[in-house]
């Protein structure tokens, strides 16, 4: 074929229209959105150009949003997305918000602020035989698991029977007072006394076993963090009735009553005071739950008018 004859039948160059075509469709798409008044997607906290918001725990200032994500608000722009509702958090402790500290952490100076009520397990500084009445045990500060005081009697001594079990040192101002009481016509009986590491695992778990474990923590202590353990601690009763914890109103018994007014003159503190717990103290009240810190220490925390862990921390004894 000659060279005239190719260029009389060469098909028109096909590479020029498309390209043209192109132009003209993005030129008719740039007035459209222009006209219609979507943006881009913006990143910063999530929003849309329409007021629309990104939902989920990533959506906030300076995040870009996940493909899937920015595939959804490419599909619904033309709609206003619903936002997720933001849960509520319980205001009971939880075990999955449990905090674990270093057992060498150094505890606070004198006049430290009292700390929220966490779950921590820092083996306290304070725990020799001889720190029973400085040594404090909370939700944060334990005792270690091989605490257990070589001079335990029994209560039977100090004229209480049940068979439960104190440190000797507490014998002659629990006498005192339970001789007292019974002259008052409030006769008290005990409830519980001196528990172990390996006890307190069995009435920590029958609580949760019980009533489930968020209310077992506000109820009972985890092993180690019990004041029983220290053997200076009683749960004391009405002489010949229930468990104290069983009765409507403990506090309003004549041994409630009295107890309350006068422990603190024979060096017994009621742990957990209805004004301050759980709060401060981060258990339930206990009017019947007292411990032995000596007549001097008892009257110093009547006298501040603190909670015994409330006066502890700001004393440094931990």
């Amino acid at each position: 074929m000659s060279a005239a004859t190719a260029r009389r039948v060469r098909r028109p160059d096909v590479g020029r229209r498309p390209t043209s075509l192109a132009l003209v469709i993005l030129a008719a798409a740039a007035v459209a959105s222009a006209s219609c008044g979507v943006g881009p997607v913006q990143p910063s906290g999530g929003k849309l150009g329409s007021g629309a918001s990104l939902s989920g725990p990533s959506a906030g200032p300076n995040l870009t949003p996940s493909p899937a994500a920015t595939a959804t608000v490419a599909t619904t722009r033309d709609s206003t997305p619903t936002p997720s509702p933001t849960p509520t958090p319980s205001p009971r402790p939880s075990p999955s918000a449990r905090l674990t500290a270093s057992p060498t952490a150094t505890p606070p100076a004198s006049g430290a602020s009292l700390p929220a009520c966490v779950y921590q397990d820092v083996t306290t500084t304070l725990h020799a035989y001889t720190d029973w009445a400085r040594t404090l045990v909370d939700t944060i500060y334990r005792l270690p698991a091989t605490y257990a005081p070589s001079d335990l009697v029994s209560t039977s001594k100090a004229g209480l029977t049940g068979g439960y079990s104190v440190r000797s040192l507490v014998l002659d101002d629990l006498t005192a007072m339970a001789e007292d009481a019974m002259a008052a016509g409030a006769r008290l009986g005990i409830a519980s006394a001196y528990r172990s590491y390996e006890a307190q695992v069995s009435t920590f778990d029958y609580w949760v076993n019980l009533a489930g474990r968020e209310a077992a923590l506000l109820a009972s202590a985890r092993p180690g963090h019990s004041e029983h353990q220290l053997g200076t601690t009683i749960d004391f009763k009405s002489y010949g009735g229930s468990a104290p914890w069983d009765t409507p109103d403990w506090a309003t018994t004549p041994g409630g009553a009295w107890l309350a007014a006068n422990a603190w003159e024979y060096g017994w503190v009621m742990s957990y005071p209805p004004d301050s717990s759980p709060a401060l103290t981060c258990y339930k009240s206990e009017p019947w739950h007292y411990r032995y810190v000596g007549r001097e220490t008892a009257a110093a925390i009547h006298d501040s008018g603190r909670a015994p862990r409330q006066w502890f921390w700001e004393h440094g004894s931990i």
